[in-house]
């Protein structure tokens, strides 16, 4: 018994390593593709195996944040209203410097494949979806109207993705492996 659960403990105490410090994304405006980042503030963070292979993100569309808030409100109105349920991406497979996300957006799910590298206790990876690909013509259409002067009549289908999970040293998890040994 005491073998089992330290197998779930430790299982656990693995996945608890794993943080997600920063989710962003870059869409792109006028002829010049100039970018416009930002981030979403309300983001559940389920971490996986080695902080990557299950890992999943379930993201509020509607909590959109790029420090404007006037354009907060029209990304929403615009856009994201447009897109049916929240957001969802899941790593469903991880390489040396490769991983496949699964990415549902509008009721569609696409495997977008992401690059990554891993240096000081971080895991930094990056990826591009094209709004077409999740059916987003409709939601694309109507930010390009809501922002056509500021666009300069072209909103971009691509968008940029990142994001960075933190983890922390395995020493940590040996001390709680051996506190939680201590506590049978």
């Amino acid at each position: 018994m005491k073998k089992v659960i330290m197998i779930v403990a430790a299982s656990l105490l693995a996945f608890a390593q794993c943080t997600l410090e920063d989710m962003s994304w870059t869409a792109f405006k006028t002829p010049l593709k100039l970018g416009v980042k930002g981030t979403f503030d309300k983001i559940a963070f389920i971490p996986g195996k080695n902080c990557l292979d299950g890992a999943e993100a379930i993201i509020n569309k509607h909590s959109v944040n790029t420090g404007n808030p006037d354009r907060d409100k029209t990304l929403d109105s615009a856009f994201f209203s447009l897109l049916e349920g929240d957001i969802r991406a899941k790593i469903v497979h991880s390489g040396d410097k490769t991983m496949d996300i699964n990415i549902t957006l509008n009721g569609v799910t696409k495997t977008v494949p992401f690059t990554y590298s891993k240096k000081d206790g971080t895991i930094q990876a990056r990826g591009v979806i094209d709004i077409f690909d999740f059916s987003g013509s409709k939601a694309l259409r109507s930010i390009n109207k809501a922002c056509y002067k500021l666009h300069q009549g072209k909103t971009w289908n691509d968008v940029e993705l990142t994001f960075t999970i933190g983890t922390q040293k395995p020493s940590k998890t040996e001390t709680i492996i051996d506190q939680v040994k201590s506590m049978m």
